[in-house]
C-alpha cells in the first residue's frame, strides 16, 4: 500500500458569535426618584396639633414615612428606648417646641409623659412592627 500524504487539519470556519443585546433591567420600586421624596414631604407636612405653650401651638406630623419607623425601631433594639425616644424627639419636633417644653415650668409629669407617648406612638405605632398582641 502507498503511503498516503498526510491529512491536512481541516479548518472549521465558525460563524461571528452575536452579541446579546443588553435587555433592561427590572428595577423594581425605585424608592429614591423625586416622586418619592414629594410624597414624603407631603406626607411630613400635614401636622396636627401636639401641645401649646405661651399661645404657640406645636405640631407633629399625622403619619411619619417607614424609614423613620425602622431607624426607631432599630435603635430601640440595639440601643435601647432612650436612643429610639431622642431619634423621635429629633424627627417630630422642631428645636422650638423641644426648647419650649424645656423652658416651659408648668408642664406636670402627667403632661410630659402624654408627649413622650405621643412621640413613640407616632413612630412605632402599636403593631406595626413586630406580631400583634
Amino acid at each position: 500500500m502507498a503511503a498516503s500524504a498526510p491529512r491536512k487539519p481541516t479548518t472549521r470556519k465558525t460563524a461571528p458569535r452575536k452579541r446579546a443585546t443588553a435587555k433592561p433591567v427590572e428595577l423594581g420600586l425605585v424608592l429614591d426618584d423625586a416622586a418619592a421624596r414629594a410624597e414624603v414631604d407631603e406626607l411630613i407636612s400635614d401636622r396636627e396639633p401636639l401641645f401649646t405653650i405661651g399661645g404657640v401651638t406645636y405640631t407633629i406630623p399625622k403619619r411619619v414615612p417607614p424609614s423613620w419607623s425602622v431607624k426607631a425601631y432599630k435603635l430601640a433594639t440595639e440601643q435601647g428606648e432612650a436612643a429610639a425616644l431622642s431619634f423621635a424627639v429629633e424627627k417630630l419636633l422642631t428645636s422650638e417646641a423641644w426648647d419650649a417644653l424645656g423652658d416651659c415650668e408648668t408642664v406636670t409629669p402627667t403632661a410630659w409623659e402624654t408627649v413622650l407617648n405621643a412621640l413613640v406612638e407616632r413612630i412605632l405605632p402599636s403593631g406595626a412592627i413586630g406580631p400583634k398582641a
